[in-house]
């Protein structure tokens, strides 16, 4: 802007200076002839100006509407839409650059501008040279003129010289701003760089906790995800049921132990009452029949002195004690603190009966009972009553 206020003052100069050179002053008809020169040289400067002003904004909405295709279509492709792909593609390639349209448009002004500009040069020429010779008093107004344009242009120099000056240090400023800006980026992208790798470093060690947590697993199951990609509201619902069900669970174990094993006491206090069916009843006098025939009436053969029989009955089954054992299931996580318990608050004859077992632990319980049971059966049986009844042992 300095250096076009500068060379249009400039020209005046120089015009002036040739007027003063050709000492001749111009005629009435060399002065319209000078006016309408100026008058098309502005209309060819105005409409090339105007000519530019509108390709660049062209241009300019071009480009913008060029870009705006270009990250659409990344986009698209990043996530995989290829219909949004081909349709912004093919709108990007209906784009056409408006320099050319706009070029051709502005054409035919200017080929009847310039045509005319240059016309009206030459017979300006040819009346300034046809003007009579330049007077004294023509000679000091042109000078006059001449000194006054030139104090202009010392002037405008000098306040395009400030506006210069005052532009060179808003530009270090702004320079001495976009080097610290600069710096802070160049910081950042260090800082980023190490969250990056941080961030990477924590997924690593998320990823084996995450598929080995149990809630996620569930979570992941229930929502048909990875565990990895569990979010936190998906795995704090998940445990808020997962957990609500075991306290739940919990609370409600204590209440039906004892209530199962208040009526296994009550049943062992009740006396034993024979509340069998007929049937079974009928079926039961049967069997007693018949093994009662079985066992008491059995034909041997004993050598004599005299010939002859002789009866004999011979008990061939020994009726066995059935030792019946009680399960009485509680829930703990520590057997050993459970049999410590119950050896300071059962009686010392029933604690060497007392058996504590947890889960995993069957075989070994199995053993000890195989054990008891052999010693109880060494002692002596019990006869069977009469009419079939075994003996029980509790």
């Amino acid at each position: 802007m300095a250096d076009t206020e500068r060379d249009k003052l400039r020209a005046r100069i120089t015009e002036v200076d040739e007027e003063l050179q050709a000492a001749t002053t111009l005629s009435p008809a060399a002065a319209r002839a000078k006016e309408l020169l100026e008058e098309k040289q502005a209309a060819l400067s105005a409409l090339v100006e105007r000519r530019d002003r509108e390709i660049k904004d062209a241009v300019e909405q071009f480009e913008r509407q060029r870009d705006s295709y270009v990250d659409r279509v990344k986009s698209a492709r990043e996530t995989g839409d290829l219909a949004s792909v081909q349709r912004n593609e093919e709108g990007l390639n209906k784009l056409t650059n408006p320099r050319l349209k706009k070029e051709a448009e502005f054409a035919p002004k200017l080929a009847e501008l310039e045509p005319a500009v240059a016309a009206a040069r030459t017979e300006y020429e040819r009346l300034r040279q046809d003007s009579p010779p330049m007077t004294l008093q023509d000679k000091q107004r042109l000078e006059a003129r001449r000194n006054d344009l030139e104090k202009l242009y010392d002037g405008t120099a000098a306040d395009w010289d400030r506006k210069l000056d005052e532009a060179r240090t808003a530009l270090a400023a702004a320079q001495e701003v976009a080097t610290r800006k600069s710096e802070t980026l160049a910081k950042n992208q260090q800082r980023q760089e190490a969250i990056a790798t941080e961030l990477s470093r924590l997924e690593t060690e998320r990823l084996p906790v995450a598929r080995n947590d149990q809630i996620r697993r569930l979570a992941a199951r229930w929502y048909g995800q990875k565990p990895e990609d569990v979010t936190d509201a998906q795995a704090g619902t998940v445990s808020t049921i997962w957990f609500a069900s075991l306290a739940f669970i919990a609370a409600l174990a204590g209440p039906i132990t004892a209530m199962v094993a208040l009526a296994l006491q009550r049943i062992g206090a009740q006396p034993e009452v024979q509340r069998d069916s007929k049937l079974s009843r009928l079926l039961r006098r049967m069997l007693l029949r018949w093994r009662w025939r079985r066992v008491r009436k059995v034909l041997v053969q004993v050598p004599f002195d005299r010939q002859g029989e002789k009866r004999v009955e011979v008990p061939v089954e020994v009726e066995k004690v059935v030792k019946e054992i009680l399960y009485v299931p509680i829930l703990t996580d520590d057997p050993e603190a459970l049999r410590r318990a119950l050896d300071r608050e059962l009686p010392p004859e029933v604690i060497d009966v007392v058996k504590v077992s947890a889960k995993g632990q069957y075989d070994q319980l199995e053993k000890d009972l195989e054990g008891e049971l052999k010693l109880d059966l060494d002692q002596p049986a019990t006869r069977a009553k009469r009419g079939g009844r075994r003996a029980r042992t509790t």
